[in-house]
């Protein structure tokens, strides 16, 4: 489905939506929605986009713990769905990691399909170039991230989320909110005791399959380290990859080349705030003319406006700010996060 057919199908959805309770009940939660930053607010594309993936990753756990009981424990056919309205419910997926992945692959799927209409093209050669690469472990590498890839999209082609993807502490909770929603059926049929054994012993077992090091974030990592050592991290490759959209995959580059990690570089590539951005890439090292050309293919979709103000932003920064902005995005991400709470920040 195209993005542009989200609002379409939303509004169907509202047309035929249940009745919503009325009077002071809803209040609370009314008050916080309406007064909520409408620049901040999910869109409706996002929303569609973020409520899919979620309901694929659930369904895929809870299949998998399903299948992992005795036989006639459960049914096929369960309603995921339900599931993930009483986790909702009990605010068991409001988890800022799984939020933050969700959203993070929301903004790739935004850029990247933005990038690649401009071009008309629907895969990113750039990537896929780099499994005929002359030097074998980055071909295996490009081919592992390119599979995983393939395997993160559903039969019509829409944006998921795999299970390896998660955190180790994010899928341990996960996981086991979902054997909790299930157990209400199966300890109604063997008991309370029973149902609450097999769970766990099958949250276990299907936790011993996690592995963070197939995530994508992970094999993107893992191909750009292998080009970097290997000299070929050039800047015609970075160019061909902001031109198709793959954002994630600069933001691997960008951070390697600046010394932070992955995950910082793609929240200040992600800021739309143009000095954060430029900052970025003169930690990097990027040349004026690599930064412009990034500019010049992603710069709006990164919610930067003007590249020429931009440019001169970057051309303006003093070794001396570009030493200071170094030591903030080095500094730990909890460090950070508590002086935003507390109302500071690097400027």
């Amino acid at each position: 489905m195209m993005p542009e057919e989200w609002p379409i199908a939303a509004q169907e959805a509202e047309r035929n939506a249940p009745a919503r309770a009325a009077g002071r009940g809803r209040l609370a939660t009314v008050r916080l929605d309406f007064c909520l930053n409408p620049a901040e607010r999910l869109t409706e594309q996002e929303r569609a986009l973020m409520t899919a993936m979620l309901h694929c990753l659930v369904g895929d756990i809870a299949a998998e713990l399903r299948a992992s009981l005795p036989a006639g424990w459960a049914g096929a056919n369960d309603d995921d769905a339900a599931i993930v309205e009483a986790l909702t419910r009990a605010g068991l997926l409001d988890d800022s990691d799984l939020m933050a992945l969700l959203l993070r692959r929301a903004d790739e799927e935004r850029i990247g399909t933005a990038a690649r209409a401009r071009t008309g093209r629907r895969d990113a050669r750039a990537l896929q170039g780099l499994v005929s690469h002359q030097n074998g472990p980055v071909s295996a590498a490009a081919m592992a991230l390119i599979l995983a890839k393939g395997r993160r999209r559903d039969r019509f082609g829409q944006c998921l989320i795999g299970f390896d993807d998660l955190s180790a502490e994010t899928a341990d909770r996960l996981v086991h909110a979902v054997a909790a929603a299930l157990r209400s059926d199966i300890a109604a049929a063997h008991g309370p005791a029973a149902a609450d054994s097999e769970l766990s012993e099958a949250s276990v077992r299907f936790l011993e399959q996690h592995h963070p090091s197939r995530s994508i974030d992970a094999l993107t990592a893992a191909l750009v380290g292998l080009l970097d050592c290997a000299g070929a991290l050039t800047d015609e490759l970075l160019l061909a990859c902001a031109h198709e959209g793959e954002v994630g995959f600069l933001a691997e580059a960008v951070g390697r080349r600046g010394g932070v990690s992955g995950s910082v570089a793609f929240q200040e590539l992600l800021s739309a705030k143009a000095r954060q951005v430029m900052a970025l890439l003169r930690i990097a090292g990027f040349p004026r003319d690599l930064s412009a050309g990034l500019l010049a293919s992603l710069g709006d979709l990164l919610g930067i406006a003007d590249p020429g103000a931009a440019i001169g932003l970057f051309d303006q920064m003093s070794p001396d700010d570009v030493q200071a902005a170094a030591i903030w995005l080095s500094a730990s991400p909890n460090y950070r996060g508590a002086l935003d709470a507390l109302g500071s920040s690097n400027g």
